[in-house]
């Protein structure tokens, strides 16, 4: 079985693109950052690792593609992933009644037209969107929701309050696979 690191849980769209890569046989490996996710192949932890390099609105992924450029991994495969954000909330939550909203950094990049025309909306930077899916169901807090899949929102139980909120309704990420 093949294992495979990526920087976040399940749910995830790294956890996405793997399962479009090897499918369910794969052994996904979560992993909280990219230098975990890349540490774990070099380590031999994982035999390869899939990793967000470029996204349609926000470009390169700064920090991968930085961690990418050591010499101690090959690209063995590329892919293009359809990202479709979703707010969710906790089971309950309304949206008039949020106040903050959580997820990784670039996803909030990814809906910064949604956020900026709900300005009452603070930002919270979580590890990864399924991460800050699964966060905001488990502290049962109606005043924040999270960005992320509807998979993600399925996953954890959460309530999807709004769909297609990220600038690009055509929205991708572009997913390499790596390995040593």
């Amino acid at each position: 079985m093949t294992r495979v690191a990526i920087q976040g849980i399940e749910g995830s769209y790294s956890e996405e693109a793997v399962r479009e890569i090897f499918g369910a046989e794969a052994l996904v490996l979560e992993c909280e950052d990219f230098e975990t996710t890349f540490g774990a192949v070099v380590s031999g932890d994982a035999d390869n690792a899939v990793v967000p390099i470029e996204n349609k609105i926000v470009g390169p992924i700064a920090q991968a593609v930085d961690l990418l450029r050591s010499d101690a991994y090959h690209v063995l495969d590329r892919l293009a992933l359809k990202v479709r954000h979703v707010l969710a909330g906790a089971p309950g939550a309304g949206f008039e009644d949020l106040v903050s909203v959580r997820s990784h950094v670039e996803a909030l990049k990814q809906c910064r037209k949604f956020l900026d025309a709900n300005p009452r909306l603070t930002r919270l930077i979580g590890t990864d969107t399924a991460s800050s899916i699964k966060t905001v169901v488990e502290q049962k807090d109606l005043s924040c929701a999270a960005i992320g899949s509807r998979r993600a929102a399925e996953l954890y139980g959460a309530e999807i309050l709004q769909e297609n909120i990220a600038d690009d309704i055509d929205n991708w990420t572009i997913f390499y696979l790596i390995g040593n």
